[in-house]
């Protein structure tokens, strides 16, 4: 690749890097001619690295980093920083505890790190609380960062690399007070007690309050099946599908500050994992229906 192609396509890819644009806002902002923008857009969705989706009657494409969770994009200027937090997290974590961090307590440090100085990261809260976009992945190059940001590092590492994922996810829902969660993770805690059905009650009642408004069908529709089935015949379409729909809209929902309004990153998806809930509890409840037949 030529070096000029190269500089062409980067320059695509930070335009885009902050909402997604029609081929006339992207060949203003790169400042490269329309049928430039144009001829390596189709080069960049042959790749699979950018999509085109009609927004208002105007064709409008967004970057997809494969590298991100849903492949959102990020600020070059955050991804940077966010690498060298992850490489210091994990330094920090093999020196301490002479092992790597999983990827849970990672994005937890990072969380409180972003939290505490109010770095703007796109970090939000998905299946197992606070998520970074950008993933993990034990590679990420050593860079200098600010003193601030690595006396917090060391602090919070050592309070958080030393309990397991369980106990580290448990203890940010009850310092945050997150009522959502904490009723997720109530039911969780379930498993192996399925007689007690007046708590099981008032959990499925307080996923329905707690949960986002656009997810209310669904979870009344779970709630009523595992009323009917019980908690261990629905216990896996919890976890597997209606959990991970409903952290999917509040992903979406906690990362606003960050993405915007657009629906472009989000909708299909999250459209998707509502359908594949429902049609699971749908299939329960028929099985159900038909052995009492």
């Amino acid at each position: 690749m030529s070096d000029k192609t190269q500089k062409i396509i980067t320059s695509i890819k930070d335009v885009l890097s902050d909402k997604p644009l029609s081929i006339s806002e992207i060949s203003e902002k790169a400042d490269i001619n329309w049928r430039t923008a144009k001829h390596y857009l189709k080069i960049l969705e042959k790749l699979g690295l950018v999509e085109e989706k009609s927004i208002k009657n105007t064709r409008t494409f967004f970057y997809k980093n494969k590298d991100n969770y849903f492949n959102l994009p990020i600020k070059e200027k955050h991804s940077k920083l966010i690498s060298s937090i992850y490489a210091n997290i994990k330094k920090t974590c093999l020196k301490l505890f002479d092992k790597e961090p999983t990827k849970t307590q990672a994005y937890k440090i990072i969380w409180r790190v972003d939290k505490e100085l109010n770095l703007g990261l796109p970090i939000g809260w998905y299946r197992y609380g606070p998520c970074c976009v950008q993933i993990y992945k034990g590679n990420e190059e050593d860079t200098k960062l600010d003193k601030n940001i690595i006396s917090i590092i060391e602090k919070t590492t050592k309070e958080y690399c030393f309990l397991d994922n369980m106990s580290l996810q448990k203890k940010i829902y009850t310092q945050e007070e997150n009522k959502l969660y904490l009723t997720k993770q109530g039911l969780i805690e379930l498993e192996n007690n399925f007689e007690n059905k007046e708590e099981l009650n008032m959990l499925l009642m307080d996923l329905i309050k707690y949960a986002p408004d656009e997810t209310t069908e669904t979870v009344t529709d779970f709630a009523r099946a595992t009323l009917l089935l019980g908690w261990e015949k629905t216990r896996i379409c919890f976890i597997d599908y209606v959990w991970k729909y409903i952290t999917m809209v509040v992903f979406k929902k906690s990362l606003k500050f960050y993405y915007g309004d657009s629906e472009v990153y989000w909708d299909d998806k999250i459209e998707s994992a509502k359908k594949e809930s429902q049609i699971i509890i749908t299939d329960l409840v028929k099985s159900k229906l038909n052995k009492l037949r």
